[in-house]
């Protein structure tokens, strides 16, 4: 059983028709009927068990196994870690102070005229565009790579961290986590501990990083739009070269079928807790390619949380028209440009000048990535496209010809 001061440390958050039952010491959480919210509400007044039995028994109107309840919730993690603590733990205190400082209400109305400014900048001044050619800031393509990716790091690690002191605000742990895919270092933020604020209060933590990328992409126009002279030619080509990266990262952050902050945000707002597999099911089913677990999934799911689903999959015809358009007009022509900067200097001195290997090491890091993608994105396609015949083949008549 555990001690009253964990079970006084669980939180309890109404969530649609049930409570999410969380802790501050653990990242898991559980989604729990009214009756179970109301039984670790009466055990963190102090109640003992066996009333709580004869209260649950009342209200439900058969015996209620409440020791067996708690056992369920041990089973969850909800319990590890909480013993001898007293569950006022609110992460590091400078981290809570940023937080509270960066996402004041005051800050929110700064990085509103950032989401204003951008575009009024963007169409009133035409110069301050960004081109594929804004991925080249220097002569050197080696040196283009590292300053960009740079620059993209930097970017990727203000936005997790914008999420991380967004958090801290209402008290919650969350960690920034560094990996890497294949050798590009990549960051993403746990905020696993929303689930324990109410709906509304996670909209702060959830937007922090696309505030952030607002305000860096505001700030750099901003900076080029000052008087010429001021800044240097490097400066001037690196805050281009930002311009870019962010309108890039806003753009993936609009492709919502790739489980961005702003699928994130939908998911939030709809309630719905089964988008993302209800989508897949639906849409499988659609193609006349449901399995049984997606058909036994739809019928256990809220016609709400369907109808969502429904709405979902229109999503990804204008998310797929954006994700094309840029494709078109940066990714392709940039990729292009950049072989053809990279060859440059082979085609003019062979391998014998540091120029040409310094191209040539370019051409490997860019070309290499994209290559292992496709591979994979082909085999994936590969993989479909089998099991889809072997289900076509499974489906057909016996006593039709193969």
């Amino acid at each position: 059983m555990p001690s009253l001061t964990e079970i006084r440390a669980l939180t309890l958050v109404a969530d649609g028709d049930g409570y999410v039952v969380g802790s501050p010491h653990t990242a898991e959480y559980v989604e729990v009927p009214p009756l179970g919210a109301r039984i670790i509400e009466w055990l963190q007044e102090g109640v003992d068990v066996a009333e709580c039995e004869r209260r649950a028994a009342e209200a439900a109107g058969e015996p209620v196994d409440v020791p067996g309840f708690l056992t369920t919730l041990a089973g969850e993690g909800l319990f590890t870690g909480a013993a001898g603590d007293d569950g006022a733990d609110a992460g590091p205190r400078l981290r809570r102070r940023l937080g509270a400082a960066l996402f004041h209400p005051l800050a929110w109305a700064v990085y509103a005229l950032a989401a204003l400014a951008v575009p009024v900048l963007l169409v009133a001044v035409p110069s301050l565009r960004p081109s594929y050619r804004d991925g080249f800031p220097f002569q050197t393509q080696l040196l283009n790579l590292v300053a960009v990716s740079a620059l993209g790091i930097a970017a990727a690690a203000l936005h997790e961290a914008a999420q991380v002191l967004a958090a801290a605000r209402h008290g919650l742990r969350s960690r920034l986590a560094v990996t890497r895919r294949l050798y590009f270092v990549t960051f993403q933020a746990d905020l696993t501990r929303l689930w324990s604020l109410p709906r509304r209060a996670r909209y702060g933590p959830l937007l922090a990083g696309v505030a952030w990328d607002l305000l860096v992409l505001a700030a750099a126009l901003l900076a080029q739009a000052t008087p010429a002279g001021a800044l240097g030619p490097v400066v001037v080509r690196l805050l281009r070269a930002l311009v870019l990266l962010q309108v890039t990262a806003l753009v993936a952050q609009l492709l919502v079928f790739m489980r961005t902050d702003v699928y994130a945000l939908l998911v939030n707002a709809t309630g719905c807790k089964t988008l993302w597999a209800t989508k897949g099911a639906l849409l499988r089913r659609y193609l006349r390619r449901a399995t049984p677990a997606d058909e036994e999934h739809l019928a256990g799911t809220a016609a709400g949380e369907i109808a969502w689903a429904r709405r979902y999959l229109w999503l990804y015809v204008p998310g797929v028209a954006l994700a094309l358009g840029y494709l078109a007009t940066f990714a392709v022509p940039g990729t292009l440009y950049l072989v053809r900067l990279c060859l440059a200097p082979i085609r003019t001195g062979g391998l014998g000048t540091a120029a040409a290997w310094a191209g040539l090491a370019a051409l490997l890091i860019a070309v290499v990535p994209s290559l292992l993608a496709l591979l994979g994105a082909a085999r994936s396609g590969l993989r479909v496209l089998r099991t889809a015949t072997m289900r076509r083949r499974a489906r057909r008549p016996a006593d039709q010809p193969a």
